[in-house]
């Protein structure tokens, strides 16, 4: 909330004081603790010693991304899904297993993370949240990550509605914004989106993995208007992809780039993964 927002509050409870000398207060305040107080955090102070409650603006559908900032608390925000990260488990403090999984979705004035906690990543696991779809999330909070941008955190309380009947899909920014071009793939990491044509045969062979499993794999090479990259799509992946022809397009949603041969980048699935035949042509 605004410095001048608080004010209007505080003047508005508190007819009996001027501007200038509730303007006063605050400098005083943040003279007070060594300029260590930004505007909002003296002037909601002030207030509270002035027995004012400051009534924060309940968030509705229209907030948008580049409004939030840290410390809210029942947040809603609705956006894209622009990434979704594999779920993670995590040790609570009394040693009990916890799961979390990330989104990224994006409005028309940003993108924002989204961390979703224990029951709530169950969204995730079953494929009911995926990539392009609109979500709504309710009763949120709202904090700073570990690299200094804003997360929104989705608990116990919170809720996620996908696709809400609210939300004009014009309004939100294409998926195709976050689909990765080949010359933009430059290092090792993931998870992205590519989308392209297929170049090279699909070639399938059974290996063995470090675990001694025999799995399959399918490995070709993808292309599109800026260059080409090897693909190597395992397990059910390659079931997918081993009739297709070259000239069939499809989209790969978070895969992974590592360095294959000669420490060339190249597509690698993993159990997240996922493969939409958009042109199929077959061998």
């Amino acid at each position: 909330m605004s410095l001048e927002k608080i004010v209007e509050q505080i003047l508005s409870s508190r007819p009996d004081l001027k501007r200038q000398e509730v303007l006063k207060m605050i400098e005083k305040k943040k003279e007070g603790a060594g300029k260590f107080f930004t505007d909002e955090t003296a002037a909601r102070i002030v207030a509270s010693e002035l027995g004012v409650e400051i009534v924060q603006k309940r968030f509705q559908l229209g907030i948008l991304i580049q409004d939030l900032v840290s410390g809210l608390n029942n947040v809603t925000v609705t956006g894209r899904v622009t990434t979704v990260y594999p779920p993670q488990t995590y040790t609570r403090r009394d040693l009990t297993e916890g799961k979390l999984a990330r989104l990224r979705i994006a409005d028309k004035s940003g993108t924002l993370k989204v961390i979703l906690w224990d029951d709530k990543t169950d969204l995730v696991e079953t494929g009911k949240v995926e990539q392009g779809e609109i979500i709504k999330v309710s009763h949120g909070y709202v904090r700073e990550g570990l690299d200094g941008k804003l997360e929104l955190h989705v608990g116990s309380r919170g809720d996620v509605q996908i696709s809400p009947p609210d939300a004009a899909e014009i309004t939100y920014p294409p998926i195709t914004q976050w689909v990765k071009k080949v010359v933009e793939i430059k290092e090792e990491g993931g998870p992205i989106t590519v989308e392209g044509t297929i170049a090279t045969t699909p070639t399938v062979r059974e290996v063995v993995t470090s675990r001694n499993e025999k799995v399959v794999v399918a490995s070709f090479e993808l292309g599109d208007d800026t260059g080409i990259i090897g693909v190597s799509a395992w397990r059910k992946l390659a079931e997918v992809v081993k009739d297709l022809a070259v000239g069939a397009r499809i989209k790969i949603k978070n895969a992974y780039v590592r360095k294959g041969f000669a420490d060339q980048l190249e597509l690698t699935s993993r159990s997240f993964t996922s493969i939409d035949i958009l042109t199929e042509t077959k061998k």
